[in-house]
């Protein structure tokens, strides 16, 4: 698999989320929500700047993908990943039944991981036509998130493949 499925992960793109992720990875959350403000105003506003907004979360979730198969390796033939979120309420979700404005990030490295780049482009694509700045903003944040602690969480130098 390889990163950027739109092919549009452009040099600003990924230095701006590179930015982002040391901000979270240093819990700066005063100059995080600083950075994240322009970048996640409604496409059509003067203060945004929605092209580099879905550059950057292409980048972090084709990263997210590409650092799940580095840390638990490719699916085998006829195998396939699985997401599943625990509620605040202690249920847990899969991935697919999220509604649609949640679950993007999920669902797009899900679609790459699968090999399935149609679906991803069309989880990214919507999520950059969102028109609510506080459900970009929280979409571009969950996927900071989940790509920081996938890069701290401790593993092998090897994938740890399931028992067969």
């Amino acid at each position: 698999m390889a990163s950027d499925p739109g092919g549009r992960a452009y040099p600003e793109a990924r230095f701006v989320a590179g930015h982002l992720i040391a901000l979270v990875a240093d819990r700066d959350y005063a100059a995080l929500s600083a950075e994240l403000s322009p970048l996640v105003q409604s496409p059509g506003s003067s203060l945004s700047r929605p092209a580099l907004y879905g550059d950057v979360l292409t980048w972090i979730v084709t990263a997210l993908a590409d650092v799940v198969v580095a840390r638990l390796g490719a699916a085998a033939d006829g195998e396939s990943f699985v997401l599943e979120v625990r509620t605040t309420a202690g249920r847990t979700v899969g991935a697919g039944d999220l509604p649609p404005g949640q679950g993007r990030v999920g669902r797009s490295v899900l679609a790459l991981l699968a090999d399935d780049r149609a679906a991803a482009r069309a989880q990214l694509a919507a999520a950059e036509r969102e028109s609510d700045p506080a459900v970009r903003a929280t979409t571009l944040v969950e996927a900071l998130v989940w790509l920081n602690a996938m890069l701290d969480a401790e593993t092998s130098t090897f994938p740890d493949l399931p028992p067969r």
